[in-house]
Order: structure tokens, then sequence, then C-alpha cells
């Protein structure tokens, strides 16, 4: 895609999507939007009938998970057809020896509590306080190491593009270039 194919896709797709895929900043679309009456996007949820059945048996949460739609749009439609948000599927008062085993202590650490969390049906709660008692460190992403190559980069590609490749914040690489610069002064 060519930087300037932009335009073209206004309307279509949201503002901070398309300065996404092509790099623009989502102030200039949504200027350039507004200066050509173009509408602004608005995702619509088809809603089938398979669709309906699973919004009485699912969470907005796992829905949302599953088929990548927005949790805001999946909530509006059920919200819209009435149809009330199921709870999750567990035990309310599920014993918590049940859920500690040497596989699941295993897990703490090697991922965000929440995910953890979600994984065994538990809240978040029982798995922080369980990973802090053991004296487990909280999750972090690992970040890569700002190489040489990578350096080489700077200035040339994009910080976004570099971003995505590395699968890291654009901000981190922003930050990364700026302690290079400052390092190699």
């Amino acid at each position: 895609m060519r930087k300037g194919d932009w335009k073209a896709q206004v309307g279509q797709f949201s503002d901070r999507e398309i300065a996404r895929r092509f790099g623009v900043g989502a102030t200039t679309v949504r200027r350039y939007r507004k200066a050509n009456d173009i509408p602004e996007f608005r995702y619509q949820l088809e809603l089938t009938q398979p669709l309906i059945d699973r919004l009485a048996e699912q969470t907005d949460y796992s829905l949302s998970k599953e088929l990548g739609i927005p949790a805001k749009k999946i909530k509006e439609a059920r919200t819209a057809l009435g149809i009330p948000e199921p709870k999750p599927l567990r035990p309310r008062f599920q014993p918590l020896e049940e859920i500690w085993n040497e596989q699941t202590i295993a897990l703490l650490g090697t991922m965000p509590d929440y995910e953890l969390a979600d994984r065994l049906k538990v809240s978040n709660y029982p798995i922080k306080a369980k990973r802090k008692e053991l004296g487990i460190k909280a999750f972090e992403k690992p970040y890569p190491k700002i190489t040489a190559k990578i350096a080489a980069e700077f200035g040339l590609t994009s910080d976004r593009i570099l971003a995505e490749r590395l699968g890291v914040s654009p901000s981190y690489i922003r930050r990364a270039r700026l302690r290079w610069l400052v390092k190699n002064e």
C-alpha cells in the first residue's frame, strides 16, 4: 500500500485504523474526512441468528476475543436486543485449593495475571495474591535488545514499522532511538 492511497480508504475504516495502516497521523485523516464531508466510519455488527444465540450463552469478553469484534459493539447489540449478559460458567465459590497444583503454580509470572485468571476461570485477585505469596514477580513482556543493526534503521524506517516488526510499541522504539542517539554522541 502506498502512502497516498489512504485518502481512498477514508470513511471505510476508522481514522485510527487508516493512520495505523498507512503511517499518517489520525488527526490528518480526521481533518481530511471533515474537510471533504465524509461521514465517520461506524462499525456495524451484523446480527445473524447464530450470533444472537451466542449472546445468550457467552460473555461480551469471550465473544469479543473469539470473533475479533469490539466488546463495546457486542454490549450495544445485547442491550438493544434485551439479552442479559450471562454469568461466567464457573462455580460461585470454587475452592482455591482445587485450582492450585504444580502446573498452575508453574504458570504464575509467565503471562499477565488477567490472562492466567481467564484461563483458570477465576478472578484476578487469587492469581495476584498467590503470586505475591510465593514471591514471584509479575509478568513483564520481554523487550528486544537494540542492536547496531536495528539502530542503523533509525531515521530510515518509521518508528511504527520498526515497532510492528519487533512486536513493541512505537513509543518504545522512540525512547530507544533517543537513548541510542545520546549514547553515541
